[in-house]
């Protein structure tokens, strides 16, 4: 069986339920305490954006959809000699588990100093395997056909903007096109193997979702600037994140050249999804 077949191994999608906090996912729960919040525009910046990373700040529908994600991806791909490029890496976390079986594991980075840490992070774990690139992941070139998955996980693809100092510019219009994610995805989305997955954890556009945001990001001390109904939260830090509906994204997947037929929405919980993408 070919690497790419492996891939169609698929488990059913697990919906959150209290039975996921055993051992590992309490485990995991805890290594999230020490991941950033991942986004193109450097928010790591702001102390309290960085509150973020503590989870005695988040809101436990957004926690569970962590989880769920990890367990999904682990049971899918952990193990497996893949070529993986993951678009935001964050601390390295996921680099940890999945590169000791890959052929490679390619994360992109735009914080310099996150990038930095992934990559001591790697080589102290001897994953000679691994590489870390810092800059817009719109720009840097990359050789088509040339992963087997990509993925941008903890909600990383909903940061990906333009930067206004005006948040009336992202409006519906934009939202529905929006120039920076096409960019990213389009990129990335080259890059596969025919048969290859593309993976989006983003949210779902909700009145839950945006209740879990706005309290998560106020638990941080950040200032909310966006009204109630916005289909985006953005903070006087400058922090930015969107939510989806299946239109929006289909939107925004279709000018990556990505048809409907292509696309699976993998339900994590009430408020997420693992989008999945597969390259045809």
């Amino acid at each position: 069986m070919s690497t790419i077949d492996t891939l169609d191994q698929s488990s059913d999608t697990l919906p959150f339920n209290h039975t996921l906090m055993n051992d590992v996912a309490i485990q995991d729960r805890d290594r999230l305490k020490n991941l950033p919040h991942k986004n193109e525009l450097g928010e790591y910046e702001s102390k309290s954006v960085q509150r973020t990373l503590d989870n005695s700040y988040v809101p436990e529908s957004i926690l569970e959809a962590r989880l769920v994600q990890d367990r999904i991806i682990r049971e899918r791909f952990e193990g497996k000699a893949l070529r993986i490029a993951d678009i935001g890496c964050g601390d390295g976390y996921h680099g940890e588990v999945f590169a000791p079986d890959c052929v490679s594991y390619h994360g992109f980075e735009i914080s310099s100093e996150m990038a930095e840490k992934t990559r001591q992070r790697w080589q102290e774990s001897g994953l000679n395997n691994t590489e870390v690139t810092h800059g817009d992941a719109s720009k840097i070139e990359l050789k088509p056909n040339s992963y087997d998955v990509a993925w941008s996980l903890y909600f990383t693809s909903g940061n990906f903007r333009e930067e206004f100092d005006d948040i009336s510019k992202y409006n519906d219009a934009y939202l529905d096109q929006n120039p920076a994610f096409i960019g990213i995805v389009s990129n990335f989305y080259r890059a596969l193997r025919f048969g290859g997955r593309l993976f989006l954890t983003v949210y779902k556009d909700r009145p839950e979702t945006e209740e879990a945001q706005r309290t998560f990001y106020k638990k941080t001390g950040q200032t909310v600037v966006t009204p109630k109904g916005s289909r985006f939260v953005a903070t006087k830090e400058n922090f930015w994140s969107v939510r989806w509906t299946e239109e929006s994204m289909l939107s925004n997947l279709a000018a990556c050249g990505i048809q409907p037929e292509q696309v699976k929405f993998n339900d994590l919980n009430d408020i997420s999804w693992l989008v999945e993408v597969t390259k045809v």
